[in-house]
């Protein structure tokens, strides 16, 4: 996983205004983000931002600070990345509302700790400045315990992917 950083000159975000979704880096700093989305009136939403965490680090340990799904169950945190396994295949899921891309294979990046994957670069949902929302911070919650089955299965889809 990534550690602290700050955003490279060389890679800029992309911020998509319409579509309120803004590509970052993985090894981007998600303080450097806010910064930035801030210079446009939008904001990541995140209650206390861990600012010295990067893009990848902060998916891998489960988001902290994100709005919770709960909230919005039709909205979205990531609407798409490029991430690499350990085999160097990557995995690139295209930016597109949350109900239309079938399997949700974020999952695989989502507080796995980099067990399967490493983010390249994320498309994060952004928000208006000010916009009224509903406050709930995403808590990350400690790993539940895994059953057999589903121990088997992850190391099966580990194996799949090069991990």
């Amino acid at each position: 996983m990534s550690g602290p950083s700050t955003m490279p000159a060389a890679r800029a975000l992309e911020i998509d205004v319409a579509s309120h979704l803004v590509e970052a880096p993985g090894d981007a700093a998600i303080g450097a983000i806010e910064d930035a989305l801030r210079e446009r009136g939008l904001t990541l939403g995140l209650h206390d931002p861990p600012r010295a965490v990067t893009v990848d680090a902060w998916l891998a340990d489960g988001a902290a600070g994100a709005p919770s799904p709960f909230d919005d169950p039709a909205d979205h945190l990531v609407a798409g990345l490029v991430a690499v396994a350990a085999s160097g295949e990557r995995l690139v899921v295209k930016p597109a509302p949350r109900r239309s891309v079938g399997p949700d294979l974020v999952a695989l990046v989502f507080g796995q700790k980099g067990r399967y994957l490493r983010v390249e670069s994320a498309w994060l949902r952004v928000f208006d400045v000010g916009a009224p929302r509903v406050a709930h911070a995403h808590r990350v919650r400690p790993d539940p315990a895994v059953t057999a089955g589903e121990e088997e299965l992850l190391a099966r889809i580990g194996r799949e992917l090069g991990g």
